[in-house]
This record gives C-alpha cells, sequence and structure tokens, in this order.
C-alpha cells in the first residue's frame, strides 16, 4: 500500500513538474514559432499580433489583437486590411502543435472581426505562402461580429455584417444567427458615384443553416451541401432610372452562375418568409413607385452552376408570396444549365385587389386604378437569348383606371377612351378563353436584366389581350 502510494505521490509530482514546465516552456515556444512564421510571409503579407496567451491545463491557445495587410502592389495606398480582436483555440493537442506541426483542436472562435476589401485587387493574385502546419483538423469554428466592407476608392460600396456564425465539421454543419448586407453609402449617391443605374440593395436575414455540408471542401473554394435554410429575411432594393443605363449586354441567370468563383453543389435551398420591396425614380416624374412582395417564400432545387454529367438539365426555382399584401401570386422558373438552353416561365396571380398597385401605377405608369379585382392571370411562357414567346390568361370585374396628367390630375379625355375603348370594365369565365388570353412576343433587350425581360414579357400579354392594348403606357 505504501509502495502504491509512493508512485502515485511521484507521478503526481512528476505531472506537477511538467504542467509547471509546460505552462512556462509551451508559451515560449509556441511564440517563436508563431514570430517565425510570419517572418517567413511574403512582404506584401504583413502580419502583427498584440498579445499570444497559451494555456496548458486547459490546451487553449488566446491571440489578440490580430492584424492583417495585404498588398499585392508595391508603391501603392491600395491594399486588403483584417482586423481580429480576439482568436480562441480550446482543446488543442500542445505536444503535437509543438512537435509535430498539426493543429488539432476542439473549437476556433474569433471574435470581433473586420475585413475592408480593396475593389481594384480583388483580381490580384494571392502569394504563395509556405504553410507553417502539416495539417489542422477543428471540431467547430465560430465566428462573432463580423464585418465586409469592399472599398472602391474612400467609397464603402458593399458592406456585410453576420453574428453568431458556427462551422461544425463533426456535425457537417454551418449556422448564421444574423446576417445583413448593405452600401456603404445612400440609394442615392451610390448611382451617381458609379455613374449609371445601380440597384442599391439592403437584406438582413436570420436563421441560416447548411446541412451536410464538406467543410473541407469550402477551403478550395466549392461549396458541397444537402440543404440550406434561410429563415426570416427583409430586401430592399432601390433603382433611380434618371440616371444612365450601364451600356454592355447583361447576362442572363445561367450565365450569371457559371460565372461565381465558387463551385457550388446543393440539392436543395429554402427562403422564407420574406418580405420584399422594389422603390423605383422614374426616368419622368417627381415621386417614385413602390412594389412589395410578403410572406414570399422560394425554393430551389438543385441549385448547382458548374454542370457534370449526368446532372439534372435545368436548376427548378418555385415561388409563392404577397403581392402588395392582397391575394397570391406564384410562379415556376426552370433555369437552363447547359448552352443555349430555354428558360420556361409559368404562374398565376390570385385574388388580386388591383387598388394596392396605386404607389407604383400613378408614379411610374400615370394612370389611378379607381377598383377592380384580379380574379386569375395565369402566364407561361419560354425565354431564350433572342425572345419570349407565350400567352396569359386573365379574369378580373370591375376593373376602373384613369390616365394621369403630369400634374396627377385626371386627363379626362384619355380616361374616357380608356374607359370605354381600351380597357372593358369586366372580364369573366363567361368570355371565351380567346378574348381574355393574350400573346406574348417580346424581343429580348440585352442591355436589360433578367428581371426587365421577365416584367416586359409579362406586360406585353397582358396590352395584347386588350383589343387595343397597343395604347396602353409601358
Amino acid at each position: 500500500m505504501r509502495k502504491a502510494i509512493k508512485i502515485v505521490l511521484f507521478v503526481a509530482v512528476i505531472g506537477l513538474v511538467l504542467v509547471v514546465a509546460g505552462y512556462f516552456i509551451a508559451g515560449p515556444l509556441i511564440r517563436k514559432k508563431v514570430d517565425s512564421a510570419l517572418r517567413q510571409l511574403p512582404p506584401s503579407l504583413q502580419v502583427s499580433y498584440g498579445s499570444l496567451e497559451v494555456k496548458v491545463l486547459s490546451g487553449s491557445v488566446v491571440m489578440r489583437g490580430v492584424h492583417i495587410a495585404f498588398t499585392p502592389l508595391p508603391e501603392t495606398l491600395h491594399r486588403h486590411r483584417v482586423s481580429i480582436e480576439r482568436i480562441d483555440l480550446a482543446g488543442v493537442r500542445l505536444v503535437d502543435l509543438v512537435f509535430r506541426k498539426e493543429l488539432k483542436a476542439g473549437s476556433l472562435v474569433v471574435a470581433g472581426c473586420s475585413v475592408e476589401l480593396d475593389e481594384r485587387l480583388l483580381d490580384s493574385p494571392v502569394p504563395k505562402i509556405a504553410a507553417p502546419l502539416t495539417s489542422v483538423s477543428i471540431g467547430d469554428v465560430r465566428l462573432k461580429d463580423v464585418r465586409v466592407a469592399l472599398h472602391k476608392g474612400k467609397v464603402e460600396t458593399v458592406v456585410v455584417a453576420g453574428s453568431g456564425t458556427v462551422v461544425d465539421g463533426r456535425k457537417a454543419s454551418l449556422s448564421i444567427d444574423s446576417l445583413r448586407l448593405w452600401p456603404g453609402v445612400d440609394k442615392f449617391s451610390l448611382g451617381r458615384t458609379r455613374g449609371h443605374q445601380v440597384d442599391w440593395v439592403e437584406a438582413r436575414s436570420g436563421g441560416i443553416k447548411v446541412v451536410g455540408l464538406d467543410v473541407g471542401e469550402l477551403f478550395a473554394h466549392r461549396l458541397i451541401a444537402d440543404e440550406i435554410s434561410i429563415g426570416h429575411s427583409v430586401i430592399y432594393v432601390f433603382r433611380d432610372r434618371r440616371l444612365p443605363l450601364e451600356s454592355g449586354e447583361k447576362p442572363m441567370p445561367a450565365t450569371m452562375l457559371e460565372r461565381l468563383p465558387v463551385d457550388i453543389r446543393v440539392r436543395s435551398v429554402r427562403a422564407g418568409p420574406i418580405s420584399f420591396t422594389y422603390e423605383e425614380f422614374p426616368r419622368k416624374g417627381d415621386s417614385t413607385g413602390v412594389l412589395k412582395i410578403v410572406k414570399l417564400r422560394c425554393s430551389v432545387a438543385p441549385l448547382i452552376n458548374h454542370p457534370r454529367r449526368g446532372d439534372p438539365a435545368y436548376v427548378a426555382i418555385r415561388t409563392e408570396g404577397s403581392l402588395m399584401g392582397s391575394g397570391t401570386v406564384e410562379a415556376n422558373t426552370r433555369v437552363p444549365l447547359r448552352d443555349k438552353g430555354v428558360y420556361e416561365v409559368e404562374g398565376a396571380f390570385h385574388e388580386l385587389d388591383v387598388t394596392r398597385l396605386n404607389a407604383s401605377a400613378e408614379n411610374l405608369g400615370g394612370i389611378r386604378l379607381e377598383s377592380g379585382m384580379l380574379n386569375s392571370l395565369e402566364f407561361s411562357f419560354r425565354m431564350d437569348n433572342e425572345r419570349a414567346t407565350g400567352h396569359i390568361v386573365g379574369e378580373y370585374h370591375h376593373l376602373v383606371a384613369d390616365k394621369l396628367k403630369g400634374n396627377k390630375k385626371v386627363d379626362k379625355l384619355k380616361s374616357f377612351f380608356l374607359k370605354k375603348l381600351i380597357i372593358p370594365k369586366d372580364k369573366d369565365k363567361r368570355l371565351p378563353v380567346a378574348k381574355r388570353t393574350g400573346k406574348v412576343d417580346y424581343k429580348r433587350d440585352p442591355e436589360r436584366y433578367f428581371s426587365y425581360y421577365l416584367l416586359h414579357s409579362l406586360l406585353v400579354g397582358v396590352k395584347d389581350s386588350f383589343t387595343l392594348g397597343f395604347l396602353l403606357p409601358g
């Protein structure tokens, strides 16, 4: 018994000595290795830190005040900057880290991270750096209070901020409590700064989750997952039509997907509910028009941007919501994944009180809707790079509209023709389908984005459903 006690005491003393020695030795060793690795970085990449603390008993490493600057072009003020308040590594196997250059940890927490990117340097090559570690294995990664800003000169053009980001390698998941995207300037200044029309977008989302995530592939710029779900979101878009249109052909959605610098392969994406608001300042006039879709839900399956053999021919997108809080609108869109593919769009509006559209119709179209219930408007058309073809079928009751003058007063003469000759008050199911059908035949303007192409294809069908619809504005 005495011998056993002596052995236990001996082991305890030896352990205590090792812990004390490790406390005084491990810290300096790790700091020495970190400083040595930083000295070997190329001149274009500068990294510094305020303090580094190693806790042997808990197997943790804490680094504070980290600053990173990347200046790929000599003698220039353009650079990327990263500032991190605190980095915590927990559950670190210090022996492997010090003697084998292997980082094995239970978790990594990065708190207070600010990233400033210079737009002129986004295409600059990242320098090759000799890896200071032979391998890295971390259970989960958490980001707290992250802010990313894109600068063009001294102006912030895009800012992204997130909180509560967790990447869990063991559960193959990623979650973000909240995420916000907004331009760094007000909605009128952005377009004036760019010198042409541009969408000013502000978005806030919460409850973002990715399951079945291949965490390792993220470092190879590949997003591979089973499902992405996005909870409640608020999206606001503004465009100033008084500015000139940006010249050049605008890519179709499939091309935009293909050009993304990340290889995406996700089985399904679900988002909603979403409150989406679009505000536009017209080319002529002094007031904006607003369209809003509430309770919007969207699903995408699959989300792929670089198709392989055996992949589906289309990305299927389904959306449904309520336009201006009245009735419902639903649409199914198929985006081709191959060259020269055709986009297919079909859907319907149901039980829409058209007077809810006056906030947009008066300022953007010069029309005031006195009354009207759109019971149904079904649409179906195909769109390629050149033209959209298809049809719409509508049914409505008590539709009364006035044409407005520049001062928003009723133009009595044009309103008379609008009511008596152009727009019948009722079109219900008692009329033959042919009398309620409009033909879609619209040539694409390559300098406009797909949303404009889609909307005007629908409007062409609506105008064609009236005998004198060609006289309608827009």
